[in-house]
This record gives structure tokens, sequence and C-alpha cells, in this order.
């Protein structure tokens, strides 16, 4: 097993994962794997909001990742409300309003950093917010992750490659005609 410290030793490092990618790996039973290979990082939000999966028969499994941060497999991240602002003060509610508190941390932990992450969703927005910001090279699709590790998965549309360019092109228009940052007017 790799420890922390051998982070360069693995395949992908700064891997920022939004909740639905980490529910999908526990759910492929392919969590610990993955942390083994991928140095991997969460937002504070994330964590709280990947509390279980379900399995085919709508079963829900826990999920509790507090012993893979206190042993040190994964980074957790807890941004302060200043870097959430610099993020969404300038966008528009046309991109506002479909953002959650964990996609909206995990893009200000990418956005405030000095560090070159790689944000993975299953989410549309996040792939039109790194478009308007013509950051779309840091997001990444799970099939892109799981086919370069060598664990490829059958996954749902929305995990696949395809899914992260449309959104991230979509995001990229939004930005350039400016839609993605139109305020709406005051009265």
């Amino acid at each position: 097993m790799l420890s922390r410290r051998n982070v360069s030793l693995k395949k992908f490092s700064l891997l920022l994962l939004d909740a639905n990618i980490v529910i999908e790996l526990f759910r492929l039973k392919l969590w610990d794997d993955f942390i083994n290979l991928c140095d991997t990082h969460l937002a504070r939000t994330v964590v709280n909001e990947s509390k279980y999966w379900e399995d085919d028969l709508q079963n829900e499994n826990s999920i509790d990742l507090s012993t893979y941060e206190r042993d040190g497999h994964i980074t957790i991240h807890d941004m302060d409300s200043s870097a959430l602002e610099v993020l969404t003060e300038q966008f528009g509610p046309n991109i506002l309003e479909k953002l959650d508190a964990g996609e909206a941390e995990s893009l200000a932990v990418l956005c405030s950093s000095e560090e070159r992450f790689l944000v993975s969703s299953a989410d549309s927005i996040t792939y039109r917010v790194l478009g308007a910001l013509n950051r779309s090279d840091q997001g990444i699709s799970l099939e892109e992750i799981l086919a370069a590790l060598g664990l490829t998965k059958n996954l749902p549309h929305r995990f696949s490659k395809a899914f992260r360019e449309k959104w991230s092109r979509c995001g990229f228009e939004e930005g350039i005609s400016g839609l993605a940052f139109t305020k709406p007017n005051k009265g």
C-alpha cells in the first residue's frame, strides 16, 4: 500500500472529487483501490454529502470517510466563506441556481489553490463552471480516471468523458457569451 508521503508514485495527483464520484466508487467497490492509486482530495461539504450508497436492491450502505481522513489516505479541504464568495460572486443566476454546496466548495478549492487540481463530478454544473472559467482542462470524468487506472467499468452516461466534454463546451459558450456571468437587472 502506498503512503501519503509517496503521492508522487500515484497515477493521479491532486484529484478533487464530488460526492457523486465518491458514492459511485463505493457502489462499484473500488474506493480502496482508487485511493491507493490516486492522491484524493475532498471538500468538507463533499464528505458531509457522502453518507451512503445504494446497492442494486436499493439497500443503503453507509460511508464513513473519517478513518480515511484520520489515516491520511484522503485530504480534506475546509474552505472559508470568503473563498466561496470569490467563486460565486462572479456568476449570475444561470449558474448559481444549479450549484450546490459540495460543488461550490470543491470549485472554490480548485480556483483558490496554487496547486493544479483536477476535479471529477457527474453534475453538469461543475463542468459548465470550468468551461465558463476557461478551465475545462481541469475537469476529468470518472470514466477517464478508471480507464487510466485499468479499472474499466460500465458506467452511467453522467460519469463519461462525452458528458464532461458536452457540458464543458456548454459552459465555455456561456462564458464567452457572458450568459454565465449575467446578473439580473435591479429594478
